[in-house]
């Protein structure tokens, strides 16, 4: 149950220093453990990222993406319904977790309607599991409140370890995307270790292989917060070892991971032409990264942009020609940002100066804290329609799938440019120009229509009256919203198409 701010600020003071001193990873799991349960739910602890508003109503997109994809039921993922019920479910009792969180810290109620208020999301986790997924009520009532509150847990956490770096709105986003991962990467493994039978068509393969991979580099994050002495570099290159060794060993799949990679990318030629493609991608943006800290200045917005222009070519050639390619490598760079960050965070050399002057170069206004939160949202706000998917290869719905890449690498980009060239009238108090929303539209629309001319994307007029509607949502969202644009217009964008 969550405590009252009133009651915590009378211990938050004294903690007050101690909690300052330690941020990121170690952030999360003190130096000192206070003695002191109330300061663990302290509002004052929390330090949500400044110049911009709480964003509340971000811990809606979430539910609401996943709610409307199943109207969509693909004949190959009926097998997948029941855990995209699950998954969908468990989404919404977070979102209800969060505002009753809001309610519980930032409006004066008596300590009746905050027990009512602390227990409502467990219990209509809980009936939505037993009514909805037809689950017994043992299983519903025991997964619906350990759903809510480890949500509620990693939430705070979350909030109190990276300081500056999030909004609670970004962070519902974020916490729950990892609740939902761990309970979609327990039920699928466990699942197989139960006696699950192997996998055996080539996207099940795949998927099983970069599940295993994040999980276990979740199992390594969360050791890395409970053990500070596995941050120690001797020690922590030899636990990567290990990681490695775990991916890409384990016998998940038959052959072993690593094998099934080969041959999965010796397959095809035109597969080894797009990897060589996406290689040469990554040579370019590191050659990009390097020119950038050489100048010895800041990145601007258009230079910015250029990973905008990056994450497009990668996106749109994968998933109109080889999608089960692009859903591993969507996972191998999510990978690569996590263990990136923790080299950065922990200081671990040789590659933490580097990766600290990468970060003050391509820094900006809405990286507060000392997580790089920009470039982890340009990632995972392109990834998340085919992350969301059950079946993102089957080709049923390519338009739903290219929603992050619309709405960030063509709309936003095109916004970008146009607005800090020709911008001249705003939008009220907002820096955002109506020039610029007006390119957001538009670049979008011509974007699909090129697409459609192409064959590549085929479209109906109701999904047409969608991505207009979706489109200019979208805009007006970008031109008024202080919360992290790549993280929220792909969630929008995805959600109102997904609806035609």
């Amino acid at each position: 149950m969550m405590r009252s701010p009133e009651t915590d600020s009378e211990h938050s003071e004294s903690g007050s220093s101690t909690d300052s001193q330690s941020s990121g990873l170690g952030g999360v799991h003190h130096k000192r453990r206070s003695t002191r349960r109330p300061d663990v739910f302290s509002l004052k602890a929390m330090a949500p990222r400044p110049n911009a508003g709480p964003g509340g109503w971000l811990c809606l997109l979430v539910p609401l993406a996943l709610g409307v994809r199943l109207l969509h039921d693909a004949p190959k993922c009926r097998d997948q319904a029941r855990m995209q019920w699950i998954l969908t479910v468990s989404a919404g009792g977070m979102a209800l977790e969060t505002l009753c969180f809001f309610i519980y810290a930032f409006v004066k109620t008596g300590i009746l309607v905050k027990c009512l208020v602390s227990l409502l999301p467990g219990v209509v986790t809980s009936l939505a599991f037993y009514l909805l997924v037809d689950t017994s009520i043992t299983f519903a009532v025991i997964v619906g409140f350990l759903m809510t509150s480890s949500y509620q847990q990693i939430y705070i956490y979350t909030m109190r370890g990276f300081k500056g770096s999030f909004t609670y709105g970004e962070a519902s986003v974020f916490v729950q995307g990892l609740v939902l991962f761990a309970t979609s990467a327990i039920h699928q493994l466990g699942g197989f270790l139960c006696g699950g039978s192997w996998p055996t068509d080539e996207f099940e393969i795949l998927n099983m292989i970069m599940v295993n991979a994040l999980f276990w580099l979740l199992v390594f994050c969360l050791a890395l917060v409970l053990f500070p002495s596995l941050r120690k570099p001797y020690r922590f290159y030899l636990w990567m070892l290990q990681l490695l060794l775990a991916v890409t060993c384990m016998p998940v799949t038959r052959p072993l991971p690593l094998l099934a990679l080969i041959q999965f990318l010796l397959r095809d030629r035109d597969r080894l032409s797009i990897l060589v493609f996406y290689l040469l991608l990554v040579v370019l943006t590191c050659i990009t990264v390097a020119w950038q800290i050489g100048s010895a200045s800041k990145a601007n917005t258009r230079v910015r942009k250029i990973f905008h222009l990056l994450i497009v070519l990668v996106y749109i050639p994968g998933l109109v020609y080889e999608c089960a390619l692009l859903y591993l490598a969507t996972g191998v760079a999510l990978a690569a940002f996590v263990v990136l960050e923790i080299l950065r965070l922990l200081k671990i050399p040789p590659f933490a100066d580097s990766l600290a002057d990468a970060f003050r170069s391509f820094k900006d206004e809405k990286d507060a804290g000392e997580l790089a939160l920009t470039p982890f949202c340009l990632l995972i706000g392109c990834s998340m329609p085919i992350w969301m998917t059950a079946c993102p290869c089957s080709g049923s719905d390519t338009l739903a799938l290219l929603s992050g890449i619309l709405a960030v690498g063509v709309g936003d980009t095109a916004a970008s440019v146009v607005g800090s060239k020709l911008g001249r009238n705003k939008w009220g108090k907002s820096s955002r120009s109506l020039e610029g929303t007006a390119a957001f539209v538009v670049s979008i629309l011509l974007a699909v229509w090129l697409l459609e001319m192409a064959g590549l994307v085929p479209m109906t007029q109701a999904k047409w009256f969608a991505t207009i509607f979706a489109a200019l949502n979208s805009a007006l969202v970008e031109a008024f919203t202080d919360q992290v644009d790549n993280l929220v217009l792909p969630l929008i964008f995805y959600t109102i198409v997904g609806m035609a």
